[in-house]
């Protein structure tokens, strides 16, 4: 049996997100999230009353976690493809796509995902 995770409350099998970048089929994630923010900025007007709202930056964020194995697999891809720096990649597209049973299937896609930060966190099991 595949292992489920959650998007908003269902349950989602993870052979439904791909990495759309060339070597990278076989990478697969054990968690992504994804969010995305819209500034807002008063505007004053006479007497320090605010008369409206206007925006600011728009921020988006990605988060992907993988097995060890699998982030090896995709620096060594990446180097293949002549980057040096790891932050300097930029990942075209990962599609997320998810479905309840017999509805259709919802897809989102995130473009231009570019690295600004990696963790490592070694887990070991113990037994009972």
């Amino acid at each position: 049996m595949a292992n489920k995770q959650l998007v908003n409350g269902k349950v989602y099998d993870w052979s439904s997100v791909t990495i759309s970048t060339s070597g990278m089929e076989n990478i697969e994630p054990t968690e992504i999230s994804y969010d995305d923010e819209q500034e807002s900025e008063a505007v004053y007007g006479k007497g320090g009353k605010i008369r409206g709202y206007g925006t600011g930056n728009q921020k988006n964020s990605v988060k992907l976690s993988m097995l060890r194995e699998d982030f090896n697999e995709m620096c060594r891809v990446i180097k293949s493809k002549g980057y040096k720096n790891f932050y300097k990649y930029v990942i075209p597209k990962i599609t997320v796509s998810y479905a309840d049973e017999g509805a259709s299937t919802c897809t989102d896609t995130l473009t231009k995902v570019v690295f600004s930060k990696r963790s490592s966190r070694q887990h070991r099991e113990t037994s009972p």
